[in-house]
């Protein structure tokens, strides 16, 4: 993954998402610590986002946290956080909806449609809970 190709605002959320897992000792960078980077963006986009669909940003960060909660924590001097497989297919996904797009760098609201998509995590569960599955978001970003 080339992080060069990142938008200044992407790789801002990619570092706290790491700053994110570290704080709550999760070893593993999940997606659901992107997301919820991603929504607590100062001058972000995924938050107004979300508000064009009706969706509440506060509500949807708050679920969010409870699931960081349950994540498995390790403690110890030398805790290595590390990229999980559920944050590595984002990022694919998420370069490959920039290149659909035409789009050269890979944005914040490339990584939101990628998110949206993986079913398997609970950050993908918790969006479409409250509607922003992949086609709303993508209908919200044209309009």
């Amino acid at each position: 993954m080339r992080f060069d190709k990142f938008t200044v605002k992407a790789q801002e959320a990619v570092q706290a998402s790491q700053e994110l897992a570290d704080k709550y000792s999760n070893q593993a960078i999940e997606p659901e610590h992107l997301l919820s980077a991603l929504l607590d963006q100062e001058g972000g986009v995924v938050p107004s986002i979300l508000q064009k669909l009706g969706v509440d940003p506060g509500a949807v960060y708050q679920q969010l946290q409870a699931e960081i909660e349950k994540m498995p924590k390790q403690y110890g001097v030398t805790v290595q956080s590390y990229m999980s497989n559920g944050l590595k297919k984002i990022f694919d996904n998420a370069w490959n909806e920039a290149q659909r797009l035409k789009d050269e760098y890979l944005s914040a609201e490339h990584l939101l449609l990628a998110i949206s998509e993986v079913k398997e995590s609970s950050a993908s569960r918790i969006l479409r809970e409250f509607g922003a599955d992949k086609d709303n978001i993508f209908k919200a970003l044209v309009e």
